[in-house]
């Protein structure tokens, strides 16, 4: 569905063409100082989700059963997971077809977003060696002690 754009004055002034836009596309109201606001039909939006839900499916069975395919796929679909160790990516292929499934069945998808932005800042650090090893080292304090790193989230 194509996506059109209206002022959120033009909403205000003229509410039943916007409405009416929704029969032929969702709406993007563009505010001055504030977030934009989109407006679908709850039809379309349940839609969407049960789409996107089938969708995260495939991938968890695509992932469970060909775990090589589904590594090309986040290669072909993510180029920073280049700088990830190979258990870091199926670590983050998994992450990734859980974080979705578990998002579209509650259809909230700030997750997922929330994931790929924090495995790509791991593949960035990782990119560059000095950084990596700056993370990566010991850390001492003042006094010689060595300090003991925190449990792993296992």
């Amino acid at each position: 569905m194509q996506v059109i754009e209206r002022t959120f004055s033009e909403f205000l002034r003229q509410p039943k063409e916007v409405v009416a836009d929704l029969a032929q596309h969702d709406v993007v109201l563009r505010r001055r100082n504030a977030p934009d606001l989109y407006l679908s039909l709850a039809a379309s939006d349940i839609s969407r989700a049960k789409t996107i839900e089938c969708l995260a499916r495939l991938l968890r069975k695509i992932s469970a059963d060909s775990p090589e395919a589904m590594d090309d796929a986040i290669e072909a679909a993510f180029p920073w997971v280049e700088f990830l160790s190979p258990d870091e990516l199926r670590n983050f292929a998994e992450d990734l077809t859980q974080t979705i499934l578990a998002s579209a069945s509650v259809e909230s998808f700030e997750r997922v977003e929330l994931l790929i932005d924090s495995w790509k800042n791991t593949a960035e650090i990782l990119s560059d060696p000095e950084l990596t090893a700056l993370l990566t080292t010991p850390i001492t304090v003042t006094d010689g002690r060595r300090v003991i790193p925190p449990p792993a989230d296992d």
